[in-house]
């Protein structure tokens, strides 16, 4: 049923198809992909920032480590605190001064660093310009309690409210609210002496490092990864404690569902509803301290920043188009074969082969052409014999009469008598101008067609003697011609008529300094010849009637008959694609370029 379809009906069906196929695999590769390319990108790209941010926070926090374990083998310090009695030295201001220093020493001045301090039971060391932490009776708050326990290790205490946790009587938010967390660690000093190490008094008291970092700190840290609208992060401890977080607002409750879901992995990307809205989360632990750090990205939102998905579409895009291609060339070659058959015997046909047949089957709008094709070539056929031979002798037949122009044979034994008389009456010039034109005649007396260029060039030079001694030397000519072309042939006197049309019209008005200058050369598989005077030039009506291109071309004009000859016999022998071109302009020259292939 289908072949029986008109053609028109079979290609609307292939392009519904095609329209069809292209618009479902779009629709489901682009829902498909959506997800994934959002997730490669959460997954590359933000969760590569957490990344850094928390190798940003975990150099710092290492160095706070590595600075604790170092002040162990402080020297200075441990003549400070070796002592079972302290109280003295809490009271002298230089001791205060000097650990002071040391601990700047260990930890330098820095924006992200609160306050540094050596805490005893009953005495602060270390200054700080908005230093709020009570220099006495510090031995009675927890985090005092939590420094004599971390003996291994460095323990990192979450962000609280120094005001509020020293000074203030209620929980009142306050402008001077200042946030920090702290590293603290049990300062157990040693000194190396004659390569033993030498521990403390066992009754003397350890002092606890205190480092207060400001929350600020992290915010800043991870202020380059909300970077999509709508984002917030998060940093909190195994015990869920929240460390900072940049989502203050009332907004959204915290929930510690979603946090205790990251704490299995250490790092990585997921989906997650986080107070009824879907969120990305990614997520990755700071090694130092141990706590989490998490961005929290809208789902929503970030669909609409993801740059890959305009990449994802072009590429589904050109594949679909190539699918529709190899889809629409396999319908397309069973519809149009016949066609590509009829196409197959025109070519034929133009190339001569008009015994070409194609065979038909069924009764479609093609294969009727083609029955029509077939009726053309058996006509063509026929006619063939009477109009093709007919043309070739036609041609053959008027390269005979253009060459017969240059034909006078019957001069040439007339000239010998006159030379003779010449010799006998010792007229020296006009014997050598009855030798030259002799040979002249000579030449032409030869076979027309294609002849020797050596043969022609001598020919023009016998023609130049003879225009020179009647003209009295008022013009002359130079040669300029490459040896190589001199091994092929030209057609016979297609350059004389061109110096005798410089010499009569070009130069006529000139006395002296004529000038025609005769080059050839070979460029690009072509052999190119020039004819150049600086005579008075020509208009170029005068160019198209000499080259008969005009409706009124002179053809029997005796001025140039001889130029028209050349440019019709060149194109007859090679071809329409070569020939003659003037360029002249009034009281400048002229310039004639004869273009002729290379033959093989």
């Amino acid at each position: 049923m289908y072949s029986k379809l008109s053609l028109r009906v079979r290609l609307t069906l292939s392009y519904i198809v095609l329209i069809v196929i292209s618009m479902t695999v779009l629709g489901v590769g682009y829902y498909v992909k959506s997800s994934q390319v959002i997730l490669q990108n959460a997954s590359g790209t933000y969760l590569g920032l957490v990344k850094t941010s928390n190798k940003s926070l975990d150099a710092k926090f290492a160095t706070v480590e590595q600075s604790a374990v170092n002040m162990h083998l402080d020297e200075d310090l441990f003549e400070l605190f070796n002592t079972t009695d302290l109280q003295a030295r809490y009271l002298n201001y230089e001791t205060d001064r000097k650990i002071t220093r040391i601990l700047q020493k260990y930890f330098p001045t820095s924006e992200d660093v609160y306050s540094v301090n050596l805490a005893t039971k009953d005495y602060m060391f270390g200054g700080n310009p908005f230093f709020w932490i009570p220099k006495k009776d510090f031995s009675a708050s927890d985090i005092y309690q939590t420094g004599l326990q971390a003996v291994d290790r460095t323990v990192w205490i979450p962000t609280y409210n120094l005001l509020e946790k020293y000074f203030a009587s209620t929980a009142t938010t306050s402008s001077k609210d200042q946030f920090v967390f702290t590293a603290t660690r049990l300062i157990n000093l040693s000194r190396v002496t004659n390569n033993l190490l030498k521990a403390m008094d066992p009754q003397a008291e350890r002092p606890i490092l205190l480092v207060n970092f400001q929350e600020s700190m992290i915010t800043k840290a991870f202020q380059e990864s909300l970077v999509v609208q709508g984002s917030y992060y998060y940093v909190f401890t195994k015990d869920m404690k929240i460390i900072s977080t940049s989502d203050r607002s009332n907004a959204r409750s915290l929930q510690q569902e979603w946090m205790r879901s990251l704490l299995t992995d250490k790092s990585g990307t997921r989906y997650l509803k986080v107070n009824g809205e879907k969120m990305v989360v990614c997520f990755d632990q700071i090694a130092t301290t141990g706590w989490t750090s998490a961005v929290l990205i809208p789902y929503d939102n970030l669909l609409k920043t993801v740059p890959n998905m305009f990449s994802y579409t072009l590429y589904s895009t050109v594949m679909i188009l190539v699918l529709s291609i190899f889809l629409a060339s396999f319908f397309s070659s069973r519809i149009t074969m016949p066609l590509k058959k009829l196409l197959w015997g025109i070519k034929q046909s133009g190339e001569g082969n008009f015994n070409t047949r194609i065979d038909t089957q069924g009764a479609s709008e093609v294969n009727l052409i083609i029955h029509r094709f077939n009726q053309m070539n058996d006509k063509i056929q026929i006619l063939i014999k009477e109009n093709y031979e007919t043309s070739l002798k036609e041609i053959e037949a008027e390269l005979k009469a253009l060459n017969f122009q240059f034909n006078p044979h019957f001069l040439y034994n007339t000239l010998n008598i006159i030379n003779y008389l010449a010799i006998e009456n010792k007229q020296t010039v006009i014997s050598k101008m009855l030798v030259e034109l002799s040979e002249m005649l000579e030449y032409t007396a030869k076979k027309s067609g294609e002849v020797a260029f050596r043969e022609d060039v001598s020919y023009l030079k016998s023609y130049d003697y003879i225009m020179k001694q009647r003209f009295e030397d008022k013009f002359r000519i130079e040669y300029d011609i490459d040896p190589d072309l001199y091994r092929y042939t030209v057609p016979k006197f297609f350059l004389q008529p061109f110096i005798e049309n410089a010499i009569i019209h070009g130069l006529e008005d000139c006395e002296e300094g004529g000038l025609i200058r005769v080059s050839g050369h070979i460029a690009e598989h072509l052999r190119i010849f020039t004819i150049e005077d600086n005579g008075k030039g020509m208009e170029a009506s005068a160019i198209s009637r000499i080259l008969a291109l005009s409706e009124a071309a002179g053809h029997g004009s005796s001025k140039s008959v001889g130029i028209e000859n050349v440019h019709k016999r060149v194109k007859l022998i090679y071809g329409e694609p070569y020939g003659i071109t003037i360029e002249s302009r009034l009281q400048a020259g002229t310039k004639v370029t004869i273009t002729l292939p290379l033959p093989n």
